[in-house]
């Protein structure tokens, strides 16, 4: 996943909710496919993440309350 943009991986993301809420996948597929969103989503919440700290550091803004998580 480490080669994959935010956005695909966003968009991989959105594809599964969708199979998923169709609710037409059997129980073992809707497993694998949850597993794999799962780390999709924290992969994406990296991304955000990491892209937040560095708009911080070159902006300097942040509260006080950045500094002490």
């Amino acid at each position: 996943m480490k080669n994959m943009t935010y956005e695909k991986a966003l968009e991989k993301l959105e594809i599964i909710v969708d199979q998923l809420e169709q609710g037409s996948i059997p129980l073992e597929k809707s497993l694998e496919l949850f597993e794999e969103a799962n780390s999709l989503a924290v992969y994406c919440k990296q991304c955000l993440d990491s892209a937040e700290q560095k708009i911080v550091r070159l902006t300097g803004t942040g509260s006080e309350e950045d500094d002490f998580e």
